[in-house]
């Protein structure tokens, strides 16, 4: 124990005396820890971590073998009573609701559940009690709401007493009967939910009965696996009750099929790319890390050299070279647990802003990653590999330390910078690794640019949305009908407005709602029949014009498209290429999924609407006149600024009507944030990575450049004396610098274009082989050298060799 303070102790000293590479070392390491803690702490809180319920182990979400993660409700409840292995099933719909409280009227999300998806959780409230069978009971059995702990505690000051109060719920009193504990998010971890009401009271709060519907997939079913119970085990219970339901409702339920999945990221349908995305991430600050160990371990072997003439003279008078390599270590490691520490208050600071970021304001989108005390553990055991691995590699130099030049007051000079030596073998690694994660940077960039310039059938630029549900406020269908005429018509007449709609939804929402389509003589329809699933939307007149949508051919829906007039539509052009193999269908007519006839008007261009990387897919758009929907999102285009427009909409609603809640509002681009979060996630991950590289590379080709030069300035000085020119003396200094920077360079582009596979799983759109990809890490890789040797070039043009050699 004294000799490992007395390790401790010279090894504090050692870093005091040289502050510039104890900082330089602990700011690598803290870089290329931090950046693993990071993505294991959110791979941890997203997928390691199991459900913060008491058996969320046992705790799994039904989904269908195509990976579809909604059923009806009918077939969960028949999984519910026909399975043997289950000890509760529940079901789950997320929705938005107007939340009226203390005169505030606000739209929040919550989970419509069933009797027994509280049983499922088996969690305990925090005040008062949960949802339970008797409130499920019958439609309207019990006006019920449970609040979560952040709802509570934000919208309601955490008053004790709130058990018993009645809150109005899209203008219906409900009474609160408890809330939830602490920590609990609801079943999916990217969604947290304000409110919880009975799902019996489906039809009151959205206007629609499905309870009873085998075509409506509306709801999410999460099981609890008996104690015991594999997922195999069970596999062949849900095959089972699938093949019962299917024989016995084969129009409706023909396809049916259920498996399980883990629960928390709607099972295999976002699960599977989180995953992916996640390791693709792991194997990259894996790349960081080894970067920043052999930055360290260069360091360290150049140090060494730098200290050969003490160690061969503490090995002339007696000291074991096993001694002097465990100082090294101790050193090592030192820097390594000080650069442990600081990654870890990286990371923590990091995962916490996480946790309180929200990707698009007015959704229920919050990822629950909480900084887990295991993070801790794992940045100090990294902290001491990382330690250990670059505190060992000095280890040829100091077991080959020969005390004779120390006593001959040999300094090595004569061989300097002729032998390859560990150091540059490192350099050059660290160079490639560090121009892969430069080429994932420029990668992502460059997929974050195609998301933002490609063709979305719309132009969000320059256009409003403002979205509320007037079912929210109590309005019954005529009074909608009323109220967003109204709306339009005071919104058309605001200064700078060029065009204004309304539709029930915009494309790339994530409330999007699709059907099966069928030819027009289609006379059964089972879903096996159908042409092709479309999403569609019900829009108003003008709403073409305001979101910048091209009409092709034909004509807009028109306020004389009623309800007692021909039901009409409008399509894309994918949508006649896949029903009538043509591009002109205009006057032609085709049936949905309940058989309902309709004549295509008009023709709009192409676009994206569930998501961005989709491929071109059919959209039908029908007149709101004739199908009628409570929800409304208003698009105003303007020449005007979009937040000034954006607070005069707002303006505008709440003198009709103060009570309509309202769920978003703002610019068309910035609203889009959930379907450009992948390729922004995946832009700033990857530059961070970039950088940290970047770092690394500049950092250790400095500390190697500034040590080649400062080993060789007197032969150096030699040279200039003998009339070297100023060329020939930066070849011999720095030649090799420049065939490590090279070669690393050329290796890591290599690498950067074969991982192109890997970075697809990240970026959409992903290629190492684009031209911008390529020039772009050439020019950086080449910038970065340029400023690493900098300092050192200088120093070598400024040599005065009479200087040296007066020294010498």
């Amino acid at each position: 124990m004294y000799n490992v303070l007395q390790d401790l102790r010279f090894a504090l000293r050692q870093l005091y005396r040289a502050p510039g590479f104890a900082l330089t070392a602990i700011i690598t390491v803290a870089l290329g820890i931090g950046a693993n803690v990071i993505v294991f702490g959110v791979v941890q809180g997203l997928v390691l971590r199991p459900l913060n319920v008491p058996h969320g182990d046992r705790v799994m979400t039904l989904e269908s073998k195509d990976r579809a993660v909604t059923f009806t409700y009918p077939a969960v409840r028949d999984v519910r009573d026909g399975n043997s292995v289950f000890s509760a099933v529940g079901a789950d719909g997320i929705m938005s609701f107007g939340l009226e409280a203390n005169g505030v009227a606000r739209a929040v999300w919550g989970f419509e559940v069933s009797d027994q998806y509280f049983d499922v959780l088996d969690i305990q409230p925090f005040l008062g009690r949960l949802i339970n069978r008797a409130d499920n009971d019958h439609p309207g059995a019990a006006e019920v709401v449970v609040l979560s702990w952040p709802a509570w505690h934000g919208y309601f000051n955490s008053d004790p007493n709130i058990v018993g109060k009645t809150v109005r719920i899209d203008k219906h009193p409900y009474t609160v009967v408890g809330v939830t504990p602490q920590g609990f998010y609801g079943t999916e971890r990217f969604v947290q939910p304000d409110i919880f009401v009975p799902l019996a009271n489906e039809a009151q709060l959205e206007g629609i009965d499905w309870l009873e519907s085998r075509s409506d997939t509306h709801v999410m079913a999460v099981v609890l696996l008996k104690d015991g119970v594999t997922p195999a085990q069970a596999q062949p219970d849900l095959d089972t009750i699938a093949g019962r339901i299917t024989r016995q409702h084969p129009k409706e339920e023909e396809k049916l099929s259920f498996k399980l999945a883990r629960t928390g990221l709607a099972g295999d349908f976002l699960g599977s790319p989180v995953k992916a995305f996640l390791a693709g991430l792991m194997v990259l600050a894996g790349i960081v890390l080894l970067a920043a160990c052999a930055n360290l371990g260069s360091l360290f072997a150049a140090r060494t050299a730098d200290r050969a003439k003490e160690i061969s003279i503490r090995v002339a008078i007696g000291s074991s070279r096993w001694r002097i390599l465990r100082q090294v270590i101790t050193e090592a490691l030192v820097i390594s647990v000080l650069g442990g520490a600081c990654a870890w208050l990286l990371a923590s600071t990091a995962l916490t802003s996480l946790a309180d970021w929200t990707p698009q304001r007015g959704s229920p989108i919050h990822f629950a990653i909480v900084p887990e005390p295991s993070l801790i553990l794992a940045s100090f055991l990294i902290s001491i590999l990382a330690g250990i691995l670059f505190g060992i590699m000095p280890l040829r130099q100091i077991f080959n330390a020969d005390p004779n030049e120390a006593i001959k007051g040999g300094g090595g000079q004569a061989v300097a910078g002729r032998r390859w030596a560990l150091r540059d073998i490192l350099l050059a690694a660290q160079i490639a690794l560090c121009c892969v994660t430069v080429t994932a940077a420029f990668v992502a960039l460059r997929g974050l640019g195609k998301s933002l310039t490609m063709d979305l059938g719309f132009k969000p630029e320059n256009a409003v949305l403002t979205k509320f549900d007037l079912s929210q406020a109590g309005y019954s269908p005529d009074a909608i009908d009323h109220f967003q005429r109204q709306i339009l018509e005071r919104a058309e007449q605001l200064p700078a407005v060029e065009a204004a709609g309304y539709s029930n939804t915009t494309p790339l929402d994530i409330d999007q709602t699709t059907m099966g389509f069928f030819p027009q003589d289609a006379t059964d329809f089972r879903l096996s029949n159908k042409a092709f699933d479309a999403p569609f939307y019900d829009v108003s007149p003008g709403y073409f014009k305001a979101a910048g949508t091209p009409l092709l051919e034909g004509r807009d829906v028109s306020y004389a498209d009623t309800a007692k007039t021909p039901a009409v539509a409008v399509v894309n052009r994918e949508f006649v290429r896949r029903l009538f193999h043509s591009d002109h269908a205009v006057g032609r007519y085709f049936k949905n999924s309940s058989g309902k006839l309709k004549q295509i008007v008009g023709i709009v261009g192409d676009g994206k609407y569930s998501f961005i990387s989709e491929r071109t897919q059919p959209v039908a758009f029908f007149p709101i006149e004739q199908e009628h929907d409570n929800g409304t999102t208003l698009v105003i285009r303007s020449r005007i600024d979009a937040n000034t427009m954006a607070a005069s909409i707002r303006k505008l609603i709440r003198d009709s009507d103060p009570a309509v809640p309202l769920q978003q509002s703002g610019s068309w681009s910035s609203q889009l944030g959930l379907q450009l979060l992948p390729a922004q996630t995946a832009t700033v991950a990857l530059s961070l990575f970039g950088a940290f590289g970047l770092l690394l590379s500049i950092t250790g080709t400095f500390g190697l450049a500034s040590y080649s030069v400062s080993k060789r300035l007197r032969e150096l000085g030699i040279r200039v004396a003998l009339g070297a020119q100023a060329k020939q003396v930066l070849s011999a200094a720095l030649g090799r610098m420049l065939i490590l920077l090279g070669t690393g360079s050329v290796v890591g582009i290599v690498l950067g274009v074969a991982a192109s596979r890997l970075l697809s799983a990240i970026v959409y759109q992903a290629s190492a082989q684009d031209p911008f990809v390529l020039v772009a890490v050439v020019l950086t890789m080449v910038l970065t050298g340029s400023l690493a040797v900098a300092g050192p070039v200088r120093r070598v043009l400024h040599i005065n060799p009479a200087n040296l050699l007066r020294e010498q």
